[in-house]
């Protein structure tokens, strides 16, 4: 690194930035000469499936009930018998494939046999109409299939990956058909690349902790296949934000560290001609970049590249991607303006699915978030003279959010023209150190109690809630909201945590629709890992 008059250089081409010059052409030219060898180090890496064959645990009966979560309930189990329509019931929650098998009747089949199969995570999905609400996404998500069959006896295995614990079958010519065939068996081939057998022992002894940490681990399993999926039933893809929060939980508990690297060279490998990382990408056919860039995901590279080297003291890997790490300032630090106040990005700000949510605040602090952790990973890796020019942004930043963002009488972080409260304003501003000890506190707890405050509307940004509360020193209070939340789900059945969860809402649905929400969903693992690694520090 060399400084001139006026700016800063570090490592070659530059980018103008609130009064001084970053400039990234050797991060570039390493990147390019290593990109190649990350898509292959990832190929390396992909994990042999572990397979489970499993059989129904019987039949359900499900009707409309109020009471029930969205509207369902099971109120009967019976052993198999045959009907026009009903649902299997395989005991819990899978991500994996489906066949069955057919005998001869007492006539021969004279006609072609429909039948009508939908797979579905919740009884719910099952029994409701995916047709009765629009939704901005696919109809294709929704896990149904018409299959036909032209000859008995046989096997009819499907070629589709579900994720499902019910399967509700639809003869329509029952009465027919009935005497020309029978069913003869029932399997699922439950599919992952989590090994139960290198499992750590859960330290966690309160009952209702472990029953959270149990459905934690379970949805976490079925989201580890050949990446870290978000959801296995939508949309099957790798995404830098869920792929943190995977890997934390993953080094409490399946200790898959392999998985986590692979995902790490698939995101950089896969990283457009600007070098930007990749924030989603698919592994099927062939390993592609998906069609998002988000700024607060790709704030989260270098925290989970420093992550992974603490869990697993893979020095290799982090060097390996340092100038992948590092190249990231320029896009994460770009809407930043000269006095270090977050402008609006022209690119997807997610933070949360809430359309009312200002980001303003809470970008501004997940940017100097990456920022803070890509300082520590340079000096972790010995290359603090690549980051020392940048080190005075993080009081620059932090300065312009306590003097922009934070309203002294309310002792709390507000956002936007509109001075909006909201959750996770004062989540990440805590999270990036803006605020410490007791400021932090209150920030929290004030926030918390302000009328018409904008809460969390999914796991993803609750689980950084539950995080904040912590570094705060509010470990009680991070316990009970933890408790509470992904409790909310198991009481109404959940075996897998969901996308979305709203408590005063069952039907919430980022999409419209709450048949097409994923009810296993990478980014509602935390439970596992905070309780965990609190068990062994109480």
């Amino acid at each position: 690194m060399k400084r001139t008059f006026g700016m800063i250089v570090l490592l070659g081409m530059s980018l103008p930035l609130f009064g001084i010059e970053l400039t990234f052409g050797e991060a570039d030219r390493m990147i390019e000469a290593r990109k190649a060898g990350w898509l292959e180090k990832a190929k390396a890496l992909q994990p042999t499936l572990l397979h489970e064959t499993l059989t129904p645990t019987g039949i359900v009966t499900i009707a409309e009930d109020p009471s029930g979560f969205q509207g369902w309930k099971i109120t009967g189990r019976k052993p198999f018998q045959p009907a026009p329509d009903f649902v299997l019931d395989f005991g819990r929650h899978l991500t994996g494939y489906f066949r069955f098998t057919l005998k001869a009747g007492r006539r021969p089949l004279h006609f072609p046999l429909r039948l009508r199969l939908v797979f579905g995570e919740t009884p719910a999905e099952v029994m409701g109409d995916p047709d009765a609400k629009p939704t901005g996404l696919s109809r294709a998500w929704y896990q149904d299939e018409v299959v036909t069959i032209d000859f008995v006896p046989g096997e009819i295995a499907l070629p589709r990956r579900y994720a499902f614990r019910y399967v509700r079958c639809t003869i329509p010519e029952y009465k027919q058909a009935d005497g020309l065939f029978a069913f003869d068996g029932f399997f699922a081939d439950a599919v992952t690349s989590a090994d139960e057998r290198k499992l750590a022992p859960c330290p966690v002894r309160d009952p209702a902790e472990q029953r959270l940490d149990a459905i934690a681990r379970h949805t976490l399993r079925d989201c580890m296949q050949t990446m870290f999926e978000d959801g296995p039933k939508r949309d099957r893809r790798l995404w830098l934000g869920d792929l943190r929060l995977q890997a934390l939980a993953n080094y409490e508990t399946y200790r898959n560290r392999d998985l986590v690297k692979r995902c790490l060279y698939l995101l950089a490998g896969l990283s457009e001609k600007d070098n930007i990382v990749c924030t989603d990408a698919y592994d099927k056919p062939v390993p592609r970049a998906g069609v998002c860039r988000i700024l607060d995901y790709t704030a989260l590279f270098a925290p989970t590249v420093l992550e992974h080297l603490d869990a697993s003291g893979d020095r290799e890997t982090a060097e390996d991607l340092w100038p992948m790490a590092l190249r990231q300032l320029q896009y994460t630090l770009a809407p930043v303006d000269e006095d270090g106040l977050f402008r609006k990005a022209a690119v997807w700000c997610f933070i949360d699915w809430d359309r009312d949510l200002d980001k303003q605040a809470a970008e501004q602090g997940s940017i100097l978030y990456g920022l803070m952790r890509t300082i520590e990973l340079a000096n972790r890796l010995g290359h603090r003279d690549q980051t020392a020019a940048v080190e005075p942004l993080v009081e620059k930043m932090t300065a312009a959010a306590r003097r922009e963002l934070w309203d002294a009488n309310r002792r709390l972080f507000v956002s936007g023209p509109g001075k909006q409260v909201s959750m996770a304003s004062q989540i990440w501003m805590v999270l990036s150190g803006v605020v410490t000890g007791q400021e932090a506190r209150d920030c929290l707890v004030n926030a918390a109690a302000t009328p018409g405050v904008r809460k969390p509307l999914t796991p993803y940004l609750r689980n950084y809630w539950i995080e904040a509360l912590d570094v705060a020193g509010l470990r009680d209070d991070a316990r009970r909201e933890l408790m509470a939340y992904w409790g909310g789900m198991a009481d109404r059945g959940a075996d897998t945590f969901w996308e979305g969860f709203d408590p005063g809402d069952d039907f919430f649905s980022p999409y419209g629709n709450p048949l097409i929400n994923s009810c296993c969903h990478a980014w509602s693992c935390a439970p596992c890992y905070f309780l965990r690694r609190w068990a062994k520090t109480r």
